[in-house]
């Protein structure tokens, strides 16, 4: 984890962007024990990191305008930065990048890094030359993305009221990419946040294989349980685990039976 002053953030930057300023969204993501890695595991961190961020690339191009995007990288921390087209963030573009983190955090898993992290909406300044990001939504988002105790993406309480006022306008949910829960807080009680419906991605044909699709908790379940876990972040686990199974009976989701497939 790394930490953030003077909301001033300097990275290695990829998917080829220009310079972004104006109004959007910020998703700062953090995993979990990589800071405690040893050269091997760092290794191993580095190479599933960048299979992550081509996946993560591959999937902006089908859901995004890829040049209003920038992903910038600082050690176990990633930056995903999207600038609205017009003056105010659409619907459409608030699901896309949604689901861009839907399939970041389910592609993460499947490699066995263990992300949190929180969005948030506002003015930024993203600049690919010098690998800076800054403004009033990375100081929101880098308020929040250590602060919910699992494995799992948040909007900020701020982005949370600003999202549920858009799609109550345009009455609509978008709940395949996000949906509202009592994020576990640490230190604190829950908050009731938007946050980004991973465990929907290991229902969908051509996100997860289709053995995923079949036995959806017990893929997850393996995601969770292969490699040790700290003592004192296991409730993180559970706690992701629990949403897990929130989302699937809130949304009534079924596995995929084994006869579909013969």
């Amino acid at each position: 984890m790394i930490v953030i002053r003077d909301h001033l953030l300097r990275f290695n930057s990829h998917m080829r962007s220009p310079t972004q300023h104006g109004n959007g969204l910020v998703a700062i993501l953090d995993a979990l024990g990589a800071s405690s890695y040893a050269k091997p595991e760092i290794d191993s961190f580095m190479r599933s990191r960048a299979i992550i961020l081509a996946l993560a690339q591959q999937k902006a191009h089908a859901v995004l305008n890829t040049d209003r995007l920038s992903t910038f990288t600082f050690n176990d921390t990633i930056i995903f930065s999207l600038s609205a087209e017009r003056e105010q963030l659409t619907t459409k573009e608030v699901s896309a990048f949604f689901l861009l983190l839907r399939k970041f955090m389910v592609d993460s898993l499947q490699k066995g890094i263990l992300f949190r992290g929180s969005v948030a909406l506002g003015s930024f300044y993203a600049d690919k030359a010098t690998n800076t990001v800054m403004g009033e939504a990375v100081t929101d988002a880098a308020s929040w993305y250590s602060k919910a105790d699992w494995v799992g993406i948040h909007a900020t309480p701020r982005a949370s009221i600003v999202l549920n006022g858009l799609l109550e306008r345009e009455n609509k949910t978008r709940d395949y990419a996000m949906v509202d829960y009592d994020v576990p807080m640490k230190g604190g009680p829950p908050m009731k946040l938007k946050a980004v419906n991973w465990p929907k991605a290991l229902f969908v044909d051509g996100l997860t294989p289709e053995e995923t699709r079949i036995a959806p908790k017990a893929t997850a379940l393996s995601w969770f349980g292969r490699q040790p876990i700290p003592a004192g972040a296991e409730g993180k686990c559970f706690n992701a685990i629990a949403f897990f199974d929130h989302v699937v009976a809130r949304q009534k989701l079924t596995p995929r039976l084994q006869a579909d497939r013969e």
